[in-house]
């Protein structure tokens, strides 16, 4: 694959991610404006819609790649020393993998 392509991927990655992203925060910013507060009960019968449980994993994804194209961006950019670069990449992947992992849990526990 040409360089080209691997960077109109990665922006269009970018893209995508930051308006689901916005979308999904603007959809809850909304929902909790007009619902008001709730109590546990309807907390946990919200969380454990079908829809809801797709659209929280949707946007875990979304962000976690929407941060792994600017994480790696930035250590490819700024960092020359190929060593700390990878290292860098390898830390930054397993801390996104390893919040994501989690965050897919916590969707999990809510829904069952």
């Amino acid at each position: 694959m040409s360089r080209h392509t691997y960077a109109l991927r990665a922006w269009l990655i970018q893209r995508f991610s930051a308006v689901y992203l916005a979308g999904f925060l603007a959809y809850l910013v909304i929902h909790f404006l007009i619902q008001g507060s709730h109590g546990y009960a309807e907390w946990r019968a919200w969380l454990s819609h079908p829809a809801m449980g797709i659209a929280g994993a949707g946007f875990v994804l979304a962000l976690m790649l929407h941060g792994w194209v600017g994480v790696r961006d930035i250590i490819l950019d700024y960092i020359p020393a190929l060593g700390m670069r990878l290292l860098l990449l390898t830390l930054s992947g397993a801390l996104l993998a390893a919040s994501g992992f989690w965050a897919l849990r916590l969707l999990l526990l809510a829904a069952g």
